[in-house]
């Protein structure tokens, strides 16, 4: 009976060989695709496989896979998990028939480990606990007693569960059953049904002693390790890791010692080397049969362990290339040799959807140097601090699903690309004890990410060590020029609202570095880390309040200052930030035309990357000959002559004086144009621009510009017929920020003369979007439709009847 369950597909067993689809060979010699280019294809395949998997459900609302037999609930929970982590709704027919099969199973079904794992794990990914939770709590009591206690097995599971068949210790136990039953148990623990922690004692146990010298694990302890078992491995320790957490360093009043020092992670470090060692998409290493059970390990792996890169290989990448390559017509996956395309699917489906998890923030690790892992450095002194926060996030309304960060190694960055994999996430996470050993080329690299729209989060870990002053002495290394220092933020500042109304503001030491359009960089010298490190879907029941009060304050702390650096919309993943061209300005030619700033006192510099990145916009996505130089001017008639369009922003008031506003006026009467707006939606130079157009134009007031006019239209460059636009919610100075998008046709006012808008305004952002540091406090557009309308009006301008003559005069 156990040969024929190992050769069951319940979500594990796969009847493959070890030779790769013909796709995947062909796209070996193929030219690799870019980060757009494999966000398109790997959207396409989610659909297409999605349509596959639903036209493949039976009339009963089950799937199987007729080479595997009769296992059907299995399969079944395995492609729900897939249709719903390809964001299938929950409420379409698919699904819910799909959950009324599993629902309706007899008391006795499901027998395998394998299928009562995967049946927890759908019913929780469908979030319908209020039907469900007993079924996920009697399935969990059955896992529990199915795990063998004793003997060389003690802590795994096998195939049967306990009175379906199976006797612990006498069960066929392997890592294979292991780890799907600790990914059940986990998400019933995540749905808070209470898990015997003496089962994650077992487990931890267990998997650490049959791990190999050279890292790697096993089916079975004495057979070759392989690809998937390390993964497994990787998985299984990293989530028994959290389980075991305990308050055995808490003091009475609920402190953790914060300054204790953590188990070495020598596990995870051997395991990632193996699998960096041994790193193939091709098979499953180092050669051997279940390879899409190893994919789909190895997202897992890579996901739960912050890991992107497994020695020089970037796992999501090479393996999305894989699949999208692998995919047949009818949007099926089918491993050759195997005849199971509903479990390949899911799978495929499994590692394209959930690797694709929006990265919100990097850890950065500076201490390891190369590819050789320093997993116990300073810089790691709380290993599930971000990772726990950013889990904690993933369960609030209104934030995109599916939400991860990631450890980016300094060690491994080069001169070419730092800031590019910087830039593969908003938010660069930096914590430790002492000061961080960061070279003069290291601070130009952050500098550069927070000039590019990143942010910096720093947290002082453990109390008595040197990282707040090193900390400190950081910002005037990266702002040489004196143009921003850390300053205590105020009891005001919309950090103490973007998420919970934390109303004992002046009790919350934080510190800022307001730069651009907002504060790109916050330091906490207090350790809320520590205390992200205790933090559980649900306390444990000996937890004493005063540690749950502390670890609250502290992860609705950090909550809101990820929720102020990202908007609460972390870019997607593979989106076109982390392909950023290197900036030409070193390469600029002569002639061409040239965009100047306006001097003024209402904050003219306040997004001082905008104009640039328009610039640069300009030149690589519509071919314009523009200069991607800044050149800011003051408002004389003899400066402005030189230039066809002239910027201005501002977040404060302004007053122009009365030769600055004639100079202006005499400007545009010949045919330039001036394009401006409000930063961040700012009232204040709102209020004083139109009061500078009324003292400029007295009869000639600012007017809305149609939504049909050419400015608009793709005549003029990109058509835009609807946008979106940011908005802050109107709510009391003591709630929590709250935004709306709108889409709808663009609103901008302007002034007509002569029947062509000398004059395009817009009171809504677009310069802090331009620059991608839009934060929840500002009113405006979204990133991608901002940087399209001002390339609309910068070629608007350039196609009006100018008097050349008197540009061209220099």
């Amino acid at each position: 009976m156990q040969v024929a369950a190992r050769n069951l597909c319940i979500g594990v067993v796969l009847l493959v060989t070890i030779l790769p689809s013909t796709g995947a060979a062909f796209q070996q010699g193929k030219k690799p695709l870019t980060d757009v280019e494999l966000r398109e294809r790997v959207l396409r395949s989610i659909r297409d496989g999605s349509a596959y998997l639903k036209s493949a459900q039976n009339g009963d609302g089950s799937w199987d896979d007729s080479k595997l037999g009769t296992y059907p609930y299995g399969v079944t929970a395995l492609a729900l998990l897939a249709l719903i982590n390809s964001d299938v709704p929950v409420e379409s027919d698919t699904i819910q028939r799909g959950l009324t099969f599993l629902r309706n199973a007899p008391p006795n079904e499901p027998k395998f480990v394998y299928e009562a794992s995967l049946v927890i794990m759908a019913f929780c990914a469908a979030e319908e606990l209020e039907r469900d939770y007993a079924r996920v709590a009697r399935l969990t009591r059955l896992l529990e007693e199915t795990q063998c206690r004793s003997g060389s097995t003690s802590g795994l599971w096998g195939y049967h569960l306990v009175g379906r068949g199976g006797s612990p210790g006498s069960n066929g136990e392997d890592h294979s059953n292991g780890q799907f039953a600790v990914l059940g148990l986990y998400e019933a623990a995540v749905a808070g049904v209470e898990v015997d922690r003496e089962v994650w004692k077992r487990t931890h146990k267990r998997w650490l002693e049959d791990q190999y010298p050279d890292g790697g694990w096993a089916y079975k302890v004495g057979e070759p390790a392989r690809g998937s078992m390390t993964t497994a491995g990787l998985s299984t320790v990293t989530i028994t890791s959290k389980m075991l957490q305990d308050d055995s360093d808490v003091d009475p009043e609920g402190r953790p010692d914060c300054c204790a020092e953590h188990p070495p992670e020598e596990a995870f470090a051997k395991g990632r080397k193996w699998l960096a060692d041994k790193f193939s998409v091709f098979t499953n290493p180092p050669g051997g049969n279940w390879h899409y059970y190893y994919l789909y390990g190895l997202e897992r792996a890579g996901r739960l362990s912050n890991t992107r890169f497994f020695g020089r290989h970037d796992w999501y990448r090479e393996g999305a290339r894989y699949f999208v390559d692998a995919q047949n017509g009818d949007g099926s996956w089918r491993e050759h040799g195997a005849d199971t395309p509903c479990v390949s699917s899911s799978y495929a489906l499994l590692f394209l959807a959930k690797g694709l998890s929006r990265v919100v923030v990097n850890k950065l690790d500076y201490t390891s140097v190369g590819e050789e892992e320093d997993s116990d450095g300073d810089w790691n002194r709380h290993p599930h601090d971000i990772t726990n926060l950013i889990e904690k996030i993933d369960t609030l309304r209104g934030w995109p699903p599916r939400l991860t960060s990631q450890v980016l190694s300094l060690g491994r960055l080069d001169a070419a690309n730092a800031v590019r994999d910087m830039n593969q996430a908003p938010v660069l996470y930096i914590s430790g004890r002492d000061s961080p050993p960061l070279t003069d080329e290291h601070v130009s690299w952050l500098r550069q990410y927070i000039d590019e729209g990143g942010f910096i989060f720093a947290v002082s870990s453990c109390s008595g060590g040197t990282f707040d002053q090193g900390f400190r002495e950081l910002i005037p290394r990266m702002f040489p020029d004196g143009d921003a220092s850390l300053q205590r933020l105020q009891p005001d500042h919309p950090v103490f609202r973007s998420e919970y109304p934390l109303t004992n503001a002046e009790g919350i030491e934080l510190y800022g570095v307001d730069f651009g359009c907002r504060t790109s960089i916050i330091y906490s010298p207090e350790d809320h880390g520590c205390l992200w490190q205790k933090w559980m879907h649900h306390h444990p029941r000996d937890r004493s309040d005063d540690l749950v009060q502390r670890i609250l304050r502290s992860t609705m702390i950090g909550t809101n200052v990820m929720a102020y650096a990202t908007g609460r919309e972390p870019p997607v993943k593979l989106n076109e930030s982390g392909d950023r061209k290197e900036r030409p300005e070193a390469r600029i030619q002569r002639g061409l035309t040239e965009i100047a700033q306006l001097r003024h006192t209402g904050g003219w510099d306040t997004a001082p990357k905008a104009l640039n990145n328009l610039l640069q916009a300009l030149n690589e996505t519509v071919g314009v000959g523009v200069s991607p130089r800044r050149t800011a001017i003051p408002i004389t008639y003899q400066e402005l002559r030189r230039f066809p369009l002239v910027y201005m922003h501002g977040r404060y008031r302004s007053q122009l004086s009365q030769q600055e506003r004639d100079a202006l006026r005499d400007y545009l009467s010949r045919g330039p144009v001036l394009f401006a707006d409000a930063c961040c939606g700012s009232e204040q130079f709102d209020r004083s621009f139109r009061d500078l157009m009324n003292q400029m134009y007295p009869d000639n007031s600012l007017k809305p510009i149609p939504a049909d006019h050419e400015l608009f239209s793709e005549t003029t460059g990109h058509q835009l017929d609807r946008v979106r636009l940011r908005k802050l919610v109107p709510g009391s100075r003591t709630a929590s920020l709250q935004t709306r998008t709108e889409t709808g046709p663009p609103v901008l006012e302007g002034i007509e003369i002569d029947g062509r808008f000398a004059v395009i305004y817009s009171r809504y952002d677009i310069s802090c979007a331009l620059e991608k540091q839009a934060s929840l406090a500002c009113d405006g557009y979204v990133d991608e439709d901002a940087v399209k309308l001002a390339v609309n009006i910068v070629l608007y301008a350039m196609l009006q009847d100018i008097s050349w003559k008197h540009i061209l005069q220099r």
